[in-house]
């Protein structure tokens, strides 16, 4: 990637605080007049093109070398970018601090840099910042040695020393836990739910680590927010979802506190992270009412944290998966008009959604679109938002969401009636399965389903070719939530519509509607 792409993706990514911060900066720089009119190009192209950055500036001399004005751009953006987030950073806030601490010291006021190095270490202890207090106790060493340990004792040594050995204890407990998590997490985002019994042997022995065995292992907020997820997502892949929604349950508990108490953008990125993991569990529960408080408390977020703690990534993410989640009641619940407004809403957002970096959440909101569509009966508009999955070419690891969307794939070309297709889609997709280390016996049971009413569409008339798959799915053990609990079909209630010729939303609402 040349440097004048990695300049555009850089400030196309850049908030508009962010951008007026720098403008600010540049403008005080007289000089780099220069790197303001170069950043207000990148930030107004749709995309790089140097021709026509060449022929908007055509005859100024800094074009003769362009790439060291973009190499200087881009330092200065990222200085700049420093500067601006040490607000809104504690990491940065007390990185920023010890070069204070640094600076005084090498000025000979020591007592001045020792009252920082205090404020420091009091802040790095209350936030569990390890790596930032072992920075303090190097200089407090420094502080002993060059101070030539005038009114120390033996004492004085070995207490900074034993304090120093139990911090690495600590960062080495997190980064055992970060590493479990990271590894089952690993496993699930490149399949989904494993669909060959062997696969289960990995996360099995990821979860017999002596570290998960008791939870007072875990010694640090980090270490206790891993072990609970990862017992909560080994359970969610086993089908354990009431244990899954108790992990989940205290896993948010834990982190809510801890937000109620002191903000930080790492700590508002928790919260939310919390709460949108615990909403598929409550989702596969049929627990409507946590569900609908869960999106509350996301869409809560932001008026909850400071300015300098939120930002539009972190607005946009909640805009993604509360909308994901919302699509997911609607759907099931047979919310048509609240289905609707929302779907017409994200459709006035579907140019500026695309630009959003995280493809699985955004490929999971095409889907959930498609999905709530086609159980309305919308089915050529279904299928234009789930061919927006199946043409992206721009992921590859998602092989839960694109199994499933093989799958509706299908039934919108049944529904909308080019049953020529369904012997060739039933092909395809048993090849893209079968790479995936085999079928499920539902799915076969789909395809075969499907490669008979290619030969012979006038069996759509026959309910007991349905009431024949139907128990054919049963008899499978097909579960709707088999997969991802917010991405996955509900095949038996789509039979069931058929077969009682009525629609599929009234269906799921009968379904869903937890009565008493």
């Amino acid at each position: 990637m040349s440097k004048g792409d990695q300049l555009f993706e850089l400030i196309q990514s850049l908030e508009l605080n962010e951008k007026r911060y720098f403008k600010l900066q540049a403008s005080l720089q007289k000089k780099d007049s220069n790197l303001a009119k170069l950043f207000d190009f990148y930030a107004e192209s749709n995309e790089y093109d140097e021709d026509a950055l060449r022929s908007r500036f055509e005859g100024q001399k800094f074009l003769d070398q362009l790439a060291v004005t973009q190499n200087h751009l881009y330092d200065s953006i990222l200085r700049s970018m420093r500067l601006y987030h040490l607000k809104r950073s504690l990491e940065f806030q007390l990185q920023g601090m010890l070069q204070d601490v640094q600076f005084l010291y090498e000025k000979g006021h020591v007592d001045q840099a020792l009252t920082i190095l205090r404020r420091v270490r009091k802040i790095a202890v209350k936030n569990d910042s390890f790596l930032i207090i072992l920075n303090v106790l190097d200089w407090e060493s420094r502080f002993l040695s060059e101070g030539f340990y005038v009114g120390k004792d033996e004492s004085d040594i070995d207490e900074v020393s034993e304090e120093y050995y139990e911090v690495l204890g600590y960062l080495q407990n997190e980064r055992e836990y970060l590493d479990l998590q990271s590894k089952i997490f690993n496993n699930y985002y490149k399949i989904g739910v494993e669909r060959n019994n062997d696969d289960y042997k990995t996360n099995d022995q990821i979860i017999n680590q002596f570290a998960l065995k008791d939870s007072n292992r875990a010694l640090t907020f980090r270490s206790k927010c891993c072990y609970l997820n990862i017992h909560a997502q080994y359970n969610k892949i086993n089908g354990k979802w009431e244990e899954a929604y108790r992990y989940r349950g205290e896993l948010l508990n834990l982190v809510e506190e801890r937000f109620g108490t002191g903000y930080s953008t790492n700590i508002v990125k928790r919260y939310f992270v919390a709460i949108n993991n615990l909403i598929p569990i409550c989702v596969s529960l049929r627990k409507w009412n946590e569900v609908d408080g869960l999106i509350m408390k996301m869409e809560s977020i932001e008026g909850q944290s400071l300015k300098t703690h939120f930002s539009d990534e972190m607005k946009m993410r909640i805009l993604m998966q509360s909308s994901i989640a919302k699509l997911a009641v609607y759907t099931r619940l047979g919310k048509v008009q609240e289905g609707v407004v929302l779907v017409d809403a994200l459709s006035e957002e579907k140019r500026h959604l695309s630009n959003y970096h995280r493809k699985y959440v955004l490929l999971h909101l095409y889907f959930n679109i498609s999905y709530f569509l086609f159980t309305i009966g919308k089915y050529s508009p279904a299928l234009r938002w789930l061919n927006l999955v199946l043409n992206d070419t721009d992921i590859k690891t998602a092989e839960d969401l694109h199994a499933s969307t093989r799958i509706l794939a299908m039934i919108l070309q049944f529904e909308i009636g080019r049953s020529e297709l369904l012997e060739y889609l039933a092909r395809s997709t048993t090849r893209f399965l079968n790479k995936l280390e085999g079928l499920y016996e539902f799915e076969e049971v789909m395809l075969t389903f499907m490669k008979r009413f290619s030969k012979n569409d006038l069996l759509r008339k026959d309910k007991e070719v349905f009431r024949k798959l139907k128990a054919d799915l049963l008899e499978a053990g097909y579960e709707p939530s088999e997969r991802n609990a917010l991405s996955t079909l509900d095949l038996v209630a789509w039979v069931d519509s058929k077969i009682e010729e009525r629609p599929l939303h009234e269906i799921l609402k009968e379904k869903n509607v937890v009565q008493g």
